[in-house]
């Protein structure tokens, strides 16, 4: 149902890309390649700011947040710069598929980071949602590799650090804190202690004395 529902968005946005042109529809995929690499990215950090740490859904949040103050930035940018500035033609066969395919590209994108904010929520674990698909298992079957190959791509460009999948490794370890977390924690019962019985008291042996009884009287008198 997830799967369906990402094709369904990507649709949507390869339409609205169409009236764009290829020009501003490859400016926008940039855009939101770049804020869905942030906010996975920098969640570690931006989590861990005291207001919205103590916030419920304080990872979604801060994926959510990031994604959308970082989109908003580059557009402003890009706007400014270059799509508001001029046009570069392209032959309408081309400007209208080409479009079509980078919106379906940036929608699918969209619905993945999507459907990982989701299933770091308590929502998801809803069984209602269980049975759509925003599951961490279903989400890493489908949608995730997707994500993990843009911000791969990205990474690849801007990071030093070369390593196997690193977002896949990110973002696993995150489901996997988040599990962690949903599990109930099991207490341990601890039975009360018993008061320590009075020790006895030591046993004196009786004296030589005691034993024999007193040394009998001589009578030197008869003697």
């Amino acid at each position: 149902m997830v799967f369906w529902t990402a094709i369904l968005i990507g649709a949507i946005i390869a339409y609205y890309a169409i009236k764009l042109g290829f020009y501003e529809a490859l400016v926008m995929l940039f855009n939101i390649v770049i804020s869905v690499y942030l906010a996975v990215y920098l969640r570690a950090i931006v989590v861990n700011v005291p207001a919205i740490s103590d916030a419920p859904c304080c990872d979604a949040l801060s994926m959510f947040g990031t994604a959308i103050a970082a989109f908003l930035v580059l557009h402003g940018i890009s706007y400014t710069f270059l799509t508001g500035q001029f046009s570069i033609p392209f032959p309408r066969i081309f400007d209208t598929l080409g479009a079509a395919c980078l919106g379906f590209l940036a929608g699918f994108l969209i619905s993945s980071f999507l459907s990982l904010a989701i299933c770091i929520t308590p929502v998801s674990q809803h069984p209602i949602m269980k049975g759509i698909g925003f599951g961490s298992q279903h989400f890493e079957q489908t949608n995730g590799p997707y994500l993990y190959w843009w911000c791969d791509l990205v990474n690849a460009v801007v990071s030093e650090q070369q390593g196997e999948h690193p977002t896949k490794q990110a973002v696993s370890e995150l489901l996997r804190s988040i599990e962690e977390a949903r599990r109930p924690k099991v207490t341990k019962r601890v039975e009360p202690t018993k008061p320590a019985e009075p020790a006895e008291p030591p046993q004196v042996k009786p004296d030589i004395e005691e034993q024999l009884g007193p040394p009998p009287e001589i009578d030197f008198e008869n003697i």
